[in-house]
């Protein structure tokens, strides 16, 4: 539907001051996602270069997290026509060059765009995944999670019998939701994708914009709608990373 200028009266500034909001919070949780990811990740595969319990916890902590990396990969190269080579969804090894590699998928050569797409699909389905099993195994509804209020977390999950009268579902919801969200960080091979990312973004902000027929400001009306859409998808699984970054430092300095 159509949305006409009389829609948005005001000046520009005015239209810009809303539009920087939700991009700064999003790209902030995107920075998040990915460094406290990243640092997380770095101190516990520390782990997995050991041997005995701690090398088979931190397999058993990153296993769903790497699966469904690697599976939204795989679904990309599917949904792109893209033929796969061969699909590992869970495989530690370390590889030539002292990197421990946990999985793969091999597939044949595409352009840059398509490989972006297949390179960059864990950082759209492993935060989905996060919300997922959070509508499915907490209190809290579709719309509390995509548009989170710390009050109403506090109120559906510390000050309910969640975590006491629910303890097995809660300890899943956790590993779960920690898992998928390490799982999310892409790898170097991934980040090589995102100057090709960045042009679909704006290929689609683009397209948004010529739905807002009649706008002078169709563009930044688009660029703000669609921001403050994904930054609520990315908030929960934004604050996870940020807090298996610091458990996980927590845990590297309790043991060092």
């Amino acid at each position: 539907m159509s949305v006409s200028s009389e829609t948005f009266l005001g000046p520009l500034p005015a239209v810009e001051g809303n539009l920087m909001s939700p991009v700064l919070i999003l790209a902030l949780e995107l920075v998040v996602l990915y460094s406290c990811g990243s640092y997380a990740m770095t101190r516990l595969a520390a782990w997995g270069f050991g041997s005995g319990p701690g090398k088979a916890a931190f397999y058993l902590l990153v296993l769903p997290g790497v699966a469904l990396h690697e599976t939204a990969h795989y679904l990309a190269c599917l949904v792109t026509g893209t033929q796969v080579g061969r699909f590992v969804p869970f495989s530690p090894k370390s590889s030539p060059d002292g990197q421990l590699r946990l999985g793969y998928v091999r597939h044949q050569r595409r352009s840059a765009t398509v490989t972006a797409f297949i390179g960059l699909a864990p950082v759209v389905l492993n935060p989905m995944g996060v919300l997922l099993v959070t509508v499915l195994l907490t209190p809290l509804t579709l719309t509390e999670v995509v548009d989170p209020r710390l009050d109403v977390f506090e109120e559906r999950i510390f000050s309910s019998r969640f975590l006491t009268e629910s303890t097995g579902v809660a300890a899943v919801w956790v590993y779960l939701a920690f898992s998928f969200a390490l799982g999310s960080v892409p790898s170097r091979e991934d980040l090589s994708s995102v100057p090709a990312a960045l042009l679909l973004f704006a290929v689609g902000v683009l397209a948004l914009s010529s739905l807002q027929e009649g706008s002078e400001d169709a563009l930044l009306l688009a660029l703000n709608e669609f921001s403050t859409l994904v930054l609520g998808i990315y908030a929960l699984p934004a604050a996870v990373a940020a807090t298996a970054a610091l458990l996980a430092g927590f845990w590297s300095e309790r043991w060092r």
